[in-house]
């Protein structure tokens, strides 16, 4: 996945995060400690050099040195990026059944395949593929 091309989907903390350690270490940031606040010690005490244990395992020394000399001293809360996460896989889905549909593979079984692969029913990929498109999902009246 390419966070740079989500940019509008990334909260302002994400960006100036990738202002600093640029999109490739702030994606690896956000998936080993997206959802957490997470606090930039110093690395004094026990705790602190753990906590710079686990940024420099999650990004590499380079990257940790400069967020912890950016937010050193500060709390700050890693957001999990759902919606630029979910965004991506969508466009995954839809690249891949492109590619199954250039080469022959009905819709219909190009769902058969790719849904169970990305967790998620027909129904959802029919409402995603009506959205790409422009249409508006169809709507079941209530039986009672």
């Amino acid at each position: 996945m390419n966070f740079e091309d989500l940019k509008e989907l990334l909260p302002e903390s994400i960006l100036e995060i990738a202002e600093i350690i640029g999109y490739p270490a702030t994606l690896k940031l956000v998936e080993a400690l997206g959802g957490v606040s997470f606090p930039f010690s110093k690395g004094i005490s026990a705790l602190g050099k753990t906590r710079v244990d686990m940024l420099i395992h999650a990004v590499g020394k380079d990257a940790a040195d400069k967020l912890m000399g950016h937010f050193g001293g500060e709390d700050l809360f890693i957001p999990r990026c759902a919606v630029a996460f979910r965004e991506a896989r969508n466009r995954r889905f839809i690249a891949e059944l492109n590619d199954l549909r250039s080469t022959g593979t009905s819709v219909l079984m190009a769902l058969s395949m790719l849904c169970p692969r990305y967790g998620f029913t027909d129904r959802f990929a029919w409402d995603l593929l009506n959205k790409r498109n422009g249409a508006q999902p169809v709507k079941q009246d209530s039986l009672f």
